[in-house]
């Protein structure tokens, strides 16, 4: 729960940056296009194809719970259980949507900081994230001679879930070529592909616990937006639950799988590409290309 209040307070903190307000024309509303010198005369939308896949990694506390039981016998147990994280993978595919409407409410807080926009671009997408990690159970005991003796068990998961994902950024310029970016959103995760919902070890004293097939969160985004050319994005970042919505586990941004919670913290990488207006005719390029080659057909 500690992580998920320190990635809210982070992106909160950044979300209103001086500099944010030198890139609300972030796709680009110079004709100059700097990728090789070109011009670049296209009709860029505001809307874009957007696509995030990358690695997961489930976090988990550094330290082993204890939990006191007793055998079949009476006889005291001390169960040690040990989490530790694994690698998995996610993808989602949808739209990007920039340029958002100034808020007369927003305007008249008179922040210059902030403008007109909170958030300078939303995305969304729907896809499929596969997460996983691994426990280990020790169980410490008295045998029937008195003697000190533990057994020990490791179990490891893997839970596959249909994805629905919308984040709003904002922007800080770095650089020409480099955006820094900072945001927050909602994903919604539904398991299609679920581990077996039991124990491992008969003699654990720990808690089973598995979380429901559905799942929401409020997560954070951090991010360096690099511009191909105008247009053209690439997105390199975490995204990060931060606040667990359902099921509800004390606002812990976590899995629950066995006696222990997983953190799945995602590494980002994002493609945006904005579509290009259709033209009504073969004249392109600024007012002034547009009226000479007017003047020139007419006197042809």
């Amino acid at each position: 729960m500690r992580n998920g209040w320190m990635v809210v307070t982070a992106l909160l903190l950044a979300v209103f940056p001086a500099e944010a307000q030198k890139s609300r024309d972030f796709t680009g509303k110079s004709r100059r296009d700097f990728f090789g010198g070109a011009e670049d005369y296209r009709d860029i939308s505001k809307v874009g194809l957007q696509i995030s896949f990358g690695p997961n990694y489930t976090v988990t506390r550094n330290r082993i719970n204890e939990y006191e039981g007793a055998d079949q016998m009476t006889r005291p147990t001390t169960t040690h259980i040990d989490p530790s994280g694994r690698f998995g993978a996610f993808i989602d595919i949808g739209m990007a949507h920039y340029r958002l409407k100034s808020s007369r409410i927003v305007e008249s807080w008179k922040i210059k900081r902030i403008g007109g926009n909170i958030f300078h671009r939303y995305d969304w997408g729907l896809g499929f994230d596969y997460i996983g990690g691994k426990e280990k159970t020790i169980v410490d005991f008295t045998d029937a001679l008195g003697n000190f003796a533990y057994s020990e068990e490791e179990a490891k998961f893997y839970n596959g879930y249909l994805t629905a994902r919308i984040t709003a950024d904002r922007f800080t310029l770095l650089n020409e070529k480099w955006h820094l970016e900072t945001g927050l959103g909602f994903n919604f995760n539904y398991n299609i592909l679920s581990a077996p919902k039991e124990g491992y070890h008969a003699a654990s004293a720990a808690p089973l616990k598995f979380q429901k097939d559905f799942m929401a969160q409020l997560h954070g985004h951090i991010g360096f937006n690099y511009k191909i050319r105008r247009g053209d994005y690439l997105v390199f970042g975490f995204y990060l639950p931060a606040i667990g919505i359902y099921e509800f586990n004390k606002l812990k941004p976590t899995i629950q799988w066995y006696s222990s919670n997983y953190w799945p913290v995602h590494l980002q990488f994002k493609w945006i590409h904005h579509f290009t207006k259709k033209s009504n005719g073969c004249n392109t390029g600024t007012p002034e290309d547009r009226k000479r080659d007017e003047e020139y057909m007419q006197n042809r």
